[in-house]
């Protein structure tokens, strides 16, 4: 556990939710429309599990589409926040490789901007498999992207210390994780990338996957 990292520094968590009223509120609406269909594609899904759920954001987001959410996080003090923010929601701390819930518990499990920060990724998709019914929602910084280039190069530069414990992910990163972690387990019905400079509008695209998001949906069988 990197307790130096961002989200158990007080003063950071506390202006965390602020930054999808501002600098990433455009992200956030297109991120938003690429998760809806992700959740599509895993049919008549009615409960969802979000692991690293932060300040509850996407959280509060899948229960306004009428899903059940429960949400679970390392920090405390994102949970404190997340408390405030979303005071009836079920909300518990807990390890991504060692989640306190019984097999089979949530239709949907997703992660989103996360796995990241988790140091044993295949652990984790395992576990995940091990809770969740129908699927998996995955939302991930695209390796294949510039804005994560230039994360990349400002950490190695000794600046940006939310991403020094980061690690990135492209889309074929991610297909070999999740073969690893699931083998024939599972199917991938669909991935794409989105948050393209605006210059390209606000589309998404799994033809070239170089978007800032990548949201990958996995249908587990």
């Amino acid at each position: 556990m990197q307790r130096d990292a961002w989200y158990f520094q007080e003063d950071i968590v506390k202006t965390y939710e602020s930054w999808y009223q501002g600098k990433y509120k455009r992200a956030d609406i297109l991120e938003k429309a690429l998760l809806k269909k992700l959740l599509d594609t895993l049919e008549h899904a009615s409960s969802l599990l979000e692991v690293g759920c932060g300040t509850a954001h996407f959280t509060r987001w899948f229960e306004s589409l009428g899903l059940e959410c429960h949400g679970l996080d390392l920090s405390d003090l994102m949970l404190k926040e997340a408390k405030n923010l979303w005071p009836s929601g079920p909300l518990l701390r807990g390890e991504s490789s060692y989640m306190p819930f019984k097999d089979h518990s949530f239709d949907v499990v997703t992660m989103i901007a996360c796995m990241e920060y988790m140091p044993n990724p295949v652990k984790v998709i395992r576990e995940a498999s091990r809770i969740a019914r129908k699927g998996i929602i995955l939302g991930l910084m695209n390796k294949w992207s510039l804005p994560t280039l230039r994360r990349i190069i400002q950490v190695k530069m000794g600046k940006n210390p939310y991403y020094k414990h980061a690690k990135f992910y492209s889309i074929l990163d991610m297909k070999r994780i999740l073969e690893k972690a699931l083998g024939d387990r599972h199917t991938i019905p669909h991935w794409s990338t989105t948050v393209f400079p605006k210059i390209f509008g606000n589309s998404e695209s799994s033809v070239i996957p170089f978007g800032a998001f990548l949201g990958i949906a996995v249908k587990l069988r």
